[in-house]
């Protein structure tokens, strides 16, 4: 049983790492940790994010892989394809819950670029935990 946590450089990403420590330990899964990353090849500032994720699980009571990301930010509505590549990687790991930030973008910005997190609440067939930029939780 893993729990996929995507974590952006954003507001959010610190409470969405607490948030699935804590589902990691109260259900006793493993946690999947993935920092998305625009650019093909990984810099060495993601590098870095990654690398305070691993040494911050390791102090944890829970067991986590961390691995970067590349997400497509391109072309029409990119947070909905980012949603939909979040949704690949899912699958891919054979996820049992999702955990991931949301930040408000008004009307305009979600018909503009849509939205990761929509398009994964709408898609998933296992929970998801969205964790907004102010700490406040909501699991669908």
């Amino acid at each position: 049983m893993t729990i996929l946590v995507a974590v952006d450089d954003d507001h959010a990403s610190g409470e969405v790492l607490d948030t699935a420590i804590r589902l990691g330990r109260g259900l006793d899964e493993e946690l999947y940790v993935v920092h998305l990353v625009s650019d093909e090849f990984a810099d060495a500032e993601a590098k870095q994010v990654r690398d305070e994720i691993r040494e911050r699980l390791v102090d944890e009571a829970v067991v986590g892989t961390v691995s970067l990301e590349h997400v497509g930010r391109s072309g029409p509505r990119p947070g909905t394809r980012v949603g939909h590549e979040l949704l690949e990687v899912a699958a891919d790991v054979d996820v049992t819950h999702i955990v991931m930030g949301h930040e408000s973008k008004g009307l305009a910005g979600r018909l503009a670029s849509g939205n990761a997190a929509y398009a994964v609440v709408d898609a998933a067939n296992v929970p998801v935990t969205i964790v907004t930029g102010n700490g406040a939780r909501e699991t669908r």
